[in-house]
């Protein structure tokens, strides 16, 4: 079964984040088709590119000039069959190109229609574009992101972003099922800055209990302590004692007796209190050990721990292979690549067979064919620039 199956998605966002969301319904079967401009979404172009195949893969593709007048009377047309219609554009530029929510909704009231955008389509901030570094900096990300003493950092991989699309992917998948209900469709507002705010739930919930604000500890955590990553004689490990029972595991494991018996750090109160000498010391026995030896003996204990791995080991992790996250894809003009796969299984849903990221237009013709254009139609649309064919 695929859920989505017989559903038409326009997908008229950009980037990587709107794209990712269009992605997950194209998973769940929809027919979703990516309408770029005729110079193609800037993901195309540069190291970006990786995020672009990633992200629009099972995706059919129409380069269309949204800007002309036969070009919107295209998008119209698309829109009058459509059943749901994802766009990032800033909040106001859909209006502007005539593909906004109140149009389109004219055209078609059971359009699931969302946006997807930096802060919303409300609010003071909502005309500032989305870049995941900006939210990070906004919302509190960086503030606790960090070693202390030190710049704030962000997180590397564009979490904000992603979530966003996953945010809003899950509000159309609401909206399918209320429209099934009612006949008709909403508008979905889905902002990186909200799912920002959404993820310091637990931060800002505790400051608005007690006043205390979440320090930048690198790894470490402040309700816990050994809680981070350690140096060991080869490589950095994580290792995690949330517990009396997995100090005591711990202490156990590594034959740090001196440490397990000392009555200052018998307790997580006591660990919390005498942190920066209980750190110094484990540090210090910690790197006489191969990390192999480390992580064999805290796992045989139940200990929570794990080798800080680089990119090149996570691709080949034998967890990322057995729970099929990698599927090897090849784009025209590129070698083989590796490409994540959604990150949930469903026992009655099926997969739909992997297809690459379109070229720029390259379903155009038959998209246009679909609408009732034929040939000489869409040469001429081409030869006027409204439409690019791949």
């Amino acid at each position: 079964m695929l859920p989505l199956k017989g559903l038409k998605v326009l997908d008229f966002s950009h980037a990587a984040d709107g794209p990712t969301c269009g992605l997950m319904l194209a998973q769940a079967g929809a027919n979703v088709i990516k309408i770029e401009p005729l110079q193609g979404d800037p993901y195309r172009r540069g190291l970006a590119v990786a995020a672009f195949y990633n992200a629009n893969r099972n995706k059919r593709g129409l380069a269309l000039n949204l800007q002309s007048p036969q070009g919107k009377e295209i998008a119209h047309k698309l829109a009058s069959t459509a059943d749901i219609i994802v766009e990032s554009f800033t909040p106001g530029v859909a209006d502007r190109l005539g593909i906004g929510y109140a149009e389109i909704d004219t055209l078609n009231p059971r359009i699931i229609y969302c946006s997807v955008s930096g802060f919303g389509q409300s609010g003071p901030y909502s005309q500032r574009p989305a870049y995941d570094p900006v939210i990070q900096a906004m919302s509190g990300f960086m503030a606790t992101t960090g070693e202390a003493g030190r710049p704030p950092v962000r997180v590397g991989p564009g979490v904000i972003g992603l979530g966003a699309a996953f945010i809003a992917s899950w509000g159309i998948a609401l909206a399918v099922i209320a429209r099934q209900q009612t006949g008709k469709g909403q508008h979905i507002d889905a902002a990186f800055f909200d799912t920002a705010v959404f993820f310091m739930s637990f931060i800002i919930a505790g400051y608005s209990i007690s006043g205390f604000t979440s320090p930048k500890m690198g790894s470490a955590n402040p309700v816990f302590v050994p809680y981070q990553c350690f140096d060991t004689a080869d490589r950095y490990v994580f290792i995690g004692v949330t517990n009396d029972r997995f100090w005591q595991a711990f202490c156990s494991a590594l034959g740090f007796e001196r440490l397990g018996s000392d009555d200052r750090y018998r307790t997580a109160e006591g660990r919390l209190l005498h942190r920066e000498e209980l750190l110094a010391e484990v540090t210090a026995e910690l790197k006489k050990f191969l990390s192999s030896e480390i992580l064999a003996k805290l796992e045989a204990a139940a200990v929570p721990c794990a080798p800080v791995k680089e990119v090149p080991e996570i691709i080949n992790d034998q967890q990322v292979l057995a729970r099929g996250m990698l599927l090897e894809m090849q784009y025209p003009g590129t070698d083989s690549m590796k490409l994540t796969t959604i990150p949930f299984k469903a026992s009655e849903m099926e997969t739909p067979e992997p297809l690459r990221a379109p070229l720029l237009g390259e379903h155009t013709g038959e998209i246009l064919a679909e609408l009732g254009y034929d040939k000489a139609a869409i040469d001429s649309l081409e030869h006027k620039g409204v439409i690019i064919r791949g």
